[in-house]
Order: C-alpha cells, then sequence, then structure tokens
C-alpha cells in the first residue's frame, strides 16, 4: 500500500476528510490505477453517484475485487428501499492488486467537486453503533403489482358473481365458478419471488421455496421453456430463479458481480493474505488479478426455433392470405395487407444475428448477409432489458450499444441468455480499456 494511501486513512479515522481527500488525490495523480486510493477515497466521501462511478472504476480496475462488488450491492439495496446489513469501520486494507494489463487513463484526475468515490468496506465487516445485527433486508423482486391485483380481482370478481348465481341455480353458476377456478389457477404462476442477499438467493411460490449461498452454486442454467434461471450447488439441490419477476436483469447482475466464474471469468490464484471472508455461509473469495478465459473464441448461436420458429404460423397464413387474394376478390385489399405483412416477418429473421464470436477484444456479429466486428473500445454499452407484452409476460433480452451505429438486441441464444449477457459484459469489462 502507497505510503500516502496509508496516510489518508489515519486522516480519515481522526475525522479529517479533507485532508484524506488531499492525500488520495496525490497518490491518483502519480497513477490513476490505485486500487486502494479509489478504495479509500470512498470511505470519506458520502455522494452516492459519486461512489457508484468509482466503484465501477475500481471493478474496471480489478472485475472481482470483492470489496466493491459487496458496496455495489449494499448501494442497490439501499436504493431499492433495503436496510444496510453492516456499517464499515475504516481500517487499513491489505493490498489489492492491479493487473498490469490495464492502461492508466487517460482522463485527468477529477476536480474535488466532481471527484468519484468508493464506498470503502474492510477484511470483516463490523457492525457500528447505528447498525444492529439482524437488520439485513434483503432485496425482493416481486411479479408487477398491476397483473398480481388484476388477477386477485378476477379471482374475487368471478367468485362472487358464481355463488351469488348459485344462491339461485347451481348449474348456471358453474361457468362463473370454472372462470373463479382457472384465473386461481393463472395467479399462481403470477406468485414467484426472488429474494437477494449477503447470504445468497432464495426463490420461492406458491408451494415451494429454497435458497443457496452465492458460494455454492456451481452451476448455472438457463430454462426459456420454463422462463427460470437454475442455479444448481454442489449437493443436485436446485433453485429456480423465474425470469418473470420485476428488475429480473439486476438479479443477473448481481449474480455477476458475485460470481463472474460462472460467467467466463477465472480468478488466479491467490495472492497471500489477500483474502476477504464474506459470510459464514459462503466460502473466501480472492480480490487479486483475474485473468478472463477469453484465449481462444467462444461462439453463441441462437437456437433453431428462436430464429425460425415464428415461420409455423407465419406462413400458413401467408398462404391463405395469398389464396384468398386469388379467390375472394371482395377481400382482395385486407388480403393483401396480410400477405405483406408475412412476407416482412418472413424476412426479418434474415436480419437477425443468428451467432456470435467472442476472441481476445474482438466481437463478431452474423447475420445471413455477413458479418461484423467490434473491438470492446467499440462498443458503449452492454446491458439487460425487459420487455412485457400485454398479457404481462417479461421477455429478457441482450442490448448492445455500438459508440457508432445502432443497438443490436440479442436473445434466444441455446446457452441461454442470462449467461450470454454475463459473459459479453465480463468480456468488455476486460478489454473496454486496454
Amino acid at each position: 500500500m502507497h505510503q500516502f494511501v496509508q496516510s489518508a486513512l489515519e486522516a480519515a479515522n481522526q475525522g479529517d476528510k479533507n485532508k484524506a481527500i488531499d492525500f488520495v488525490k496525490q497518490v491518483l495523480a502519480a497513477n490513476p490505477n490505485d486500487v486502494d486510493a479509489w478504495l479509500v477515497l470512498a470511505a470519506v466521501l458520502d455522494d452516492p453517484e459519486r461512489k457508484r462511478q468509482c466503484l465501477k472504476r475500481v471493478l474496471t480496475l480489478d472485475p472481482t475485487n470483492q470489496i466493491a462488488r459487496e458496496e455495489m450491492l449494499e448501494m442497490d439495496r439501499a436504493a431499492m428501499g433495503g436496510t444496510p446489513s453492516y456499517m464499515p469501520d475504516l481500517a487499513p486494507v491489505s493490498p489489492a492488486v492491479s493487473p498490469s494489463a490495464w492502461q492508466s487513463s487517460s482522463k485527468p484526475i477529477l476536480s474535488e467537486t466532481t471527484l468519484p468515490v468508493v464506498s470503502y468496506a474492510p477484511e470483516r465487516p463490523k457492525l457500528s453503533s447505528s447498525a444492529k445485527p439482524g437488520t439485513d433486508k434483503p432485496l425482493v423482486f416481486k411479479y408487477p403489482l398491476f397483473w398480481r391485483i388484476l388477477m386477485y380481482v378476477s379471482i374475487a370478481f368471478f367468485g362472487c358473481v358464481g355463488l351469488l348465481v348459485a344462491s339461485q341455480n347451481f348449474v348456471n353458476s358453474l361457468p362463473f365458478l370454472g372462470l373463479a377456478l382457472v384465473t386461481g389457477l393463472v395467479a399462481m404462476t403470477f406468485s414467484p419471488k426472488v429474494e437477494v442477499s449477503e447470504k445468497g438467493i432464495r426463490a420461492s411460490g406458491t408451494f415451494s421455496s429454497s435458497e443457496i449461498g452465492w458460494y455454492e452454486i456451481v452451476k448455472i442454467k438457463s430454462n426459456a421453456m420454463k422462463r427460470r434461471l437454475e442455479l444448481s450447488s454442489q449437493n443436485g439441490e436446485i433453485v429456480n430463479v423465474s425470469n418473470q419477476v420485476s428488475g429480473y436483469p439486476r438479479i443477473v447482475e448481481m449474480l455477476r458481480q458475485r460470481r463472474p466464474d460462472l460467467f467466463g471469468k477465472m480468478e488466479s490464484a491467490p495472492a497471500q493474505g489477500n483474502f476477504v471472508s464474506v459470510d459464514h455461509h459462503n466460502a473466501p473469495t480472492v480480490t487479486g488479478n483475474t485473468s478472463a478465459a477469453f484465449a481462444g473464441t467462444k461462439i453463441f448461436r441462437k437456437s433453431f426455433m428462436a430464429q425460425y420458429g415464428l415461420y409455423f404460423l407465419v406462413v400458413p397464413f401467408c398462404l391463405v392470405s395469398a389464396w384468398t387474394v386469388y379467390a375472394e376478390p371482395q377481400y382482395k385489399v385486407g388480403a393483401s395487407i396480410a400477405v405483406l405483412f408475412c412476407l416482412l416477418m418472413i424476412f426479418l429473421p434474415f436480419f437477425q444475428v443468428s451467432q456470435l464470436k467472442v476472441a481476445p477484444d474482438k466481437l463478431t456479429t452474423e447475420t445471413f448477409f455477413g458479418e461484423k466486428e467490434y473491438s470492446a473500445r467499440q462498443i458503449k454499452n452492454i446491458s439487460m432489458k425487459t420487455v412485457r407484452g400485454r398479457g404481462g409476460r417479461a421477455s429478457n433480452y441482450i442490448h448492445v450499444q455500438p459508440a457508432e451505429g445502432g443497438a443490436i438486441s440479442l436473445a434466444g441464444f441455446s446457452e441461454g441468455d442470462e449467461v450470454l449477457y454475463g459473459f459479453l459484459t465480463n468480456w468488455w469489462d476486460t478489454y473496454k480499456n486496454k
């Protein structure tokens, strides 16, 4: 650890934040990639946005830095109304080794008024006097409230009408009672809940509940048919995380930050004395150097049904519409519009990305008409987004925004869109500053 960083820690512990900031600024002026300096700076400044900016800076320099990842989760919890599980005290931290492959930032050190900050946590979280044991409030993700209320109101309406009619004629009440029953069964699909805490992930439904620790996860699998992400443990138990809950992309991102190794990022051998214990449920992890598993070329292919499955509906409809144009002249205008719409839907898959090739600092997208190559620096952002249809069903897709040109939407890949998102984000974090 740099001498000035140690001095900044001492000044912060004495309550002199301005002096601590001055020490850290001197370190960052000489070395903008000093992870310890960014972490200590975060501990003495309070602006949440500036904290988040600098946490991202730390994770850019050291993608598996456990301190930064823990604090990002704490900020996410606070942003969603949760209660922080602990209030960290300032204490010296063992050096976090910054990977030598990272290049020095070309941006000048920011002034004190705009300087980003990082929330800093010691190696073992300590509860301050303002925090009490047992106040760890997990982030809770549920189905959208509107659709849940709509289902419950429908059940109550059909049930009440059915009972009212049953008082006069039981047979006539059966359709209404049947609708209430069917609506109740549909409402069960709106009941999944996902809780994310310091310990791990808990998923629950109408009749089941299971949980898994962050470092108990040995495998993830996307199940598109059942609309869930399956998290497997060493003993074979599976926790099913519904991809229909609100904020599902945020769950995937927190999982990627906690366990980048599940998405193609490998942790190197630990630096001596550089362990951070997470909690008594999870194994220790390392905040040292990382090396990405991008030595070769990783290929992701879109499944046949995701690419061309719509043809099974569109092609027959197109043929029927074409026959109507010929055989029923009075419906010619409407049928012609239907034919044009069908042709548009038939040609649409040819413009969609069917295959991705991920190589060191090169991403290649492939469509029917050819390939396009992007370096990590040519990509502005990678995120996962959700679109919810009229029936309340959520569709999650990956949004890749190049620095120039239109956005690229990716969905329906055989490996799972969550796995693809995590892999692409880890790749982008590794090479975007090189």
